[in-house]
């Protein structure tokens, strides 16, 4: 029985290594099937070598994989994932559990830099050209080259994470994790260059790293069921049982998450990435979540009149008439949005003031207010972006009476209100009393 297996390589792939002269087998995993039969590594085998990228495929192996690929590395065979562009369950569903696992995108796979005193570094220096997919896997930044006892994690796992290459984030994006007498080494996808990576292990470096793996053992049949007696068989199943009620919840959990943010949460997002027509659709659903009693698109408002449109959105706290009447005599707030991949302009403050200006003039009406609400610095983590407003540009606005406020500031404030650090009156107080740079108290 053969010593490896390929699973989801292709024909080539498998007579390409079958011609290096290694005992292996093939598997595949279906993961686009409604039903699939089960993923059993053979008998003997001592290496796995899996390509993980299934893109969005629900359907998969059954839970029961996971058992028999925990058994083999807990015995001290090893499992190799190549992580193209797929989800958490396209591995745990076939593996089993990982802990801490937590794929996030990686838009500069290019961008990485391995640990270069570490036996797998050959693999880098020899096929970074060829990468096009590197996930960031564990939350665990500016780990590179460290090996970490997951047993001080929370939860605490029984297992150690070794660091092998980081993105340009400092996030791990290849690593081994050793549990047992065995471990899982997880790879960036390297196309099709995938096959000569899996030689280049079996061949050099597994070897090196773990001479155990190619050792002669206990002829592989004994593991057979056929060969099993009751008791131990029972356990089996009833691990089997087990890990299939834990992937069914995490399937739970997973389809529940992907609901909130394709509803909840999309939607707020869009304050951070989104500029013209696609930022105010998105800033008024803010605004209006925030239960202003107006928001007025002020192009939907002016589409039958041809003039020049100068701000983008307008509050209203009261509901005492129409918008015509309230834009005459009511407290009104004049929004005027921007966005781009740098700081505010120089002239975004004047415009604003001038917008304030002719409107008291046009409405006569002197009990306005303006906000320039900005996405800057839109391509940068959010977290990360610099104030995008000089000095002189946030003296201005409180000289003015005007203020200034980032889509990012806006995001936290809503999402602080929904964790109940805040409330939605307390956000529009803030809006209304605060000028200059505003920055919410919660």
């Amino acid at each position: 029985m053969a010593k490896i297996m390929l699973v989801d390589f292709s024909e080539a792939d498998f007579r390409h290594v079958l011609a290096r002269n290694f005992e292996v087998e093939a598997g595949e995993t279906h993961w686009d099937m409604p039903e699939t039969p089960t993923v059993e590594p053979p008998g003997d085998c001592r290496v796995v070598l899996y390509q993980a990228n299934q893109g969005e495929a629900g359907a998969g192996p059954q839970a029961a994989n996971g058992a028999r690929f925990e058994k083999l590395v807990g015995q001290g065979g090893a499992v190799v994932c190549f992580i193209g562009h797929c989800q958490e369950r396209h591995l745990t569903g076939l593996v089993g559990p990982i802990p801490h696992l937590r794929f996030q995108e990686n838009k500069l796979p290019d961008k990485i830099h391995e640990f270069e005193d570490s036996p797998f570094s050959a693999i880098f220096t020899k096929f970074r050209p060829f990468i096009s997919h590197a996930a960031e896997l564990f939350p665990t930044p500016n780990s590179l080259g460290k090996s970490i006892d997951l047993t001080e994690w929370d939860p605490p796992a029984d297992a150690r994470l070794e660091v092998l290459a980081e993105s340009f984030k400092n996030y791990p994006v290849s690593a081994v994790l050793r549990r047992g007498e065995g471990f899982y080494l997880f790879l960036p996808w390297f196309g099709d260059k995938n096959v000569e990576v899996a030689e280049l292990l079996l061949g050099k470096i597994l070897p090196l790293v773990s001479p155990k793996l190619f050792e002669a053992g206990d002829p592989g049949w004994l593991g057979s069921r056929d060969y099993v007696f009751p008791r131990l068989l029972e356990v089996y199943q009833q691990m089997e049982e087990e890990s299939e009620r834990h992937q069914q919840r995490v399937a739970g959990l997973e389809q529940k998450l992907q609901e909130l943010a394709a509803g909840e949460q999309a939607a707020f997002h869009k304050l951070l990435t989104a500029h013209g027509p696609e930022l105010r659709e998105a800033v008024v659903r803010a605004l209006r979540y925030l239960d202003y009693v107006k928001v007025v698109n002020v192009d939907e408002y002016w589409k039958r009149v041809i003039r020049a449109k100068e701000e983008d959105i307008w509050l209203m706290d009261a509901d005492s008439g129409s918008v015509e009447e309230m834009i005459r005599s009511g407290h009104l707030t004049l929004v005027a949005l921007r966005s781009g991949e740098g700081g505010a302009a120089d002239d975004d403050g004047l415009l604003l003031q001038r917008y304030k200006g002719r409107r008291m003039q046009e409405f006569n009406n002197t009990r306005m207010q303006a906000v320039l609400i900005g996405n800057y610095f839109s391509a940068a983590d959010p977290k990360l972006r610099e104030v995008p407003f000089t000095e002189s540009q946030i003296a201005d606005a409180t000289q003015d009476g005007n203020s200034l406020l980032t889509t990012y500031e806006l995001f936290k404030a809503i999402k602080a209100e929904k964790e109940g650090k805040i409330t939605k009156e307390a956000i529009r107080e803030q809006l209304r009393s605060k000028t200059g740079l505003i920055t919410f108290e919660y």
